[in-house]
């Protein structure tokens, strides 16, 4: 089963997750890990989440907040376990496309293309008028 795993600082892991659920519905392969807001340690939740939350042979993939911040950092004892992959600067686009991946989708190449998409949802826009219809029909679709 594909299991996906959002962990952040503070509140936005939780956040994020709700907005999904907003979207697509209800998700029961969503968990997500607000770190630093109790007393169980980090490290600990994590620990938790790999003995009863996942099988072996569980595909998993894990969404942090900070490249190298103290959250990605309490991953790292996992990092080569089997059929896990790490996404770090996670995003809502992303994380859309990752939900809705099938199980036997997730490879390094696919989330490396939707890593991708997802940088390309970052766009300044000052003003909807700067935009040229163009770019507007690309951005939607039209």
């Amino acid at each position: 089963m594909k299991k996906i795993l959002v962990a952040t600082h503070g509140n936005f892991a939780e956040g994020i997750i709700s907005s999904i659920n907003l979207i697509l519905g209800e998700q029961d392969n969503l968990y997500y890990m607000n770190a630093y807001l109790d007393e169980v340690p980090l490290k600990e939740k994590i620990k938790i989440f790999f003995e009863q939350d996942t099988a072996t042979e569980d595909v998993v993939i894990i969404f942090t907040d900070l490249f190298g911040g103290s959250v990605n950092q309490a991953f790292l004892e996992y990092i080569d376990r089997e059929n896990t992959h790490f996404i770090t600067g996670v995003n809502l686009p992303l994380l859309l496309e990752a939900v809705m991946l099938n199980e036997e989708d997730v490879t390094e190449e696919k989330l490396k293309e939707i890593v991708t998409r997802s940088k390309e949802q970052i766009i300044y826009t000052d003003h909807p008028k700067h935009q040229t219809t163009e770019a507007a029909d690309e951005i939607f679709d039209i």
